[in-house]
């Protein structure tokens, strides 16, 4: 599937240099992740269009699934009981954005197996990394040992995002050009994106404020920052944690429910993303993995008669928390898990093994190829593919913020 990069450097110090020069320019275009540069590689994940084809659509039945499974949660009321919602949240949740969909922005996590994707996770609820992948391709294809790459350069995922973010706005019942503001607590590690993304937009006309969710204020009845009007607010924070921290939040949420505010993804969004509508999205369809709802002592007792077949995950977490995989090392946790499954909502999924793909490093004075763990992760905007990144790792627990690192997806 991926071409032998290692032929175009041609020596370890050709792909020293090229790494090298690679760093230089995300530093210079600021792609940071917290305090150091976003961990990427000299290389992309090339596929066949038949195959982006084939796991764009699996992706896209995937999400429309989530979307039928997020619209009947919303009235389900226990569904809110298992989850524990306050009241508070629970009209939070409720509250109509102005707009139909639920799942807006989202980026699935997908296994490959065979010619297939099975995914295993949905981010539902505030995705990132479509501006940085953009620049990330930029930067590779500045790269003369990549000029070959060129041609198949990837339509950018930041438009993509743009286009959508407008769309809900014009659904909503707006008819300005908007102005938009992407909101995040301070300190972020994604806040340098959230800087990239500002830029973009508003080198493509509409005027963008990165801000934390306490800045905003109630002006004359328009919610206003720094003393401008917002028209759209692209929400980075994760819904639990707004829902949670309400209070400090007060103008940005009364806003949001008496519908003087577009924003996206709504605040119900995160109830697409949580683990357990993967249990019943299993039942419906092929692209997700058997998935089992830990809500029974038979579901347990199932479960627990072969150890090395699930992966348990927590309903609601998120990070790569709460995710224990199936070997000898985490049984104790394991273990822990399933206890604690009897108190909280935790799902067990069917193990898959997560593939390797080969990438060149320099060891010594030569080139070797070091597998990595994978997976592929698709942007979804509104339902539709918008391009997508790969994430690799040492481990088969995959995640940027436990120390893996990712590249763009191009399509030859």
């Amino acid at each position: 599937m991926l071409s032998d990069f290692e032929q175009h450097f041609g020596s370890a110090q050709a792909l020293l240099a090229c790494e090298r020069e690679l760093q230089d320019r995300l530093r210079a275009r600021g792609i940071l992740f917290g305090d150091g540069l976003l961990p990427t590689y000299a290389y992309a994940y090339l596929a066949p269009a038949s195959c982006i084809e084939r796991w764009s659509s699996q992706a896209s039945q995937l999400i429309e699934a989530v979307e039928r499974s997020a619209q009947q949660l919303i009235v389900d009321h226990s569904f809110y009981d298992a989850m524990g919602l306050t009241e508070q949240a629970l009209r939070l949740v409720r509250v109509h954005p102005g707009y139909d969909r639920i799942c807006v922005l989202c980026r699935p996590d997908g296994i490959r197996t065979g010619d297939d994707m099975k995914f295993v996770e949905v981010n539902s609820d505030s995705p990132a990394m479509m501006m940085f992948i953009d620049l990330v391709a930029e930067c590779l294809l500045e790269l003369d040992v990549f000029a070959w790459l060129r041609p198949f350069k990837p339509p950018s995922a930041a438009d993509h995002l743009l286009q959508t973010l407008v769309a809900c706005y014009h659904e909503y019942g707006g008819t300005r050009s908007p102005t938009i503001a992407i909101t995040d607590w301070a300190g972020q590690k994604t806040r340098y994106e959230h800087a990239r993304l500002a830029d973009h937009f508003t080198a493509r006309g509409y005027e963008t404020i990165v801000c934390d969710p306490r800045a905003f204020q109630r002006i004359d009845g328009e919610l206003r920052v720094e003393g401008r009007r917002v028209d759209l607010v692209y929400r980075r924070a994760l819904a639990s944690e707004m829902i949670d921290r309400a209070s400090e939040i007060a103008p940005l949420l009364d806003a949001y429910v008496d519908g003087s505010i577009c924003m996206v993804n709504p605040l119900r969004s995160f109830v697409g993303g949580v683990k357990s509508v993967l249990s019943q999205i299993s039942k419906d369809t092929d692209c997700v993995p058997r998935t089992v709802l830990l809500d029974s002592d038979e579901a347990r007792k199932t479960v627990r008669t072969s150890p090395d077949k699930w992966v348990l995950k927590k309903s609601q977490s998120h990070g790569g928390e709460d995710v224990i995989l199936p070997n000898p090392a985490t049984r104790a946790a394991w273990d822990a898990a399933l206890t604690a499954s009897s108190r909280e909502m935790w799902i067990a999924q069917e193990y898959l093994e997560v593939p390797k793909l080969a990438i060149s490093e320099v060891e010594g004075d030569a080139i070797v190829q070091v597998a990595k763990h994978y997976n592929w992760n698709p942007f979804m905007f509104a339902g539709k593919y918008a391009g997508g990144l790969v994430r690799v790792s040492s481990t088969p627990l995959i995640n940027i913020t436990l120390g893996g690192g990712l590249m763009p997806t191009f399509c030859k």
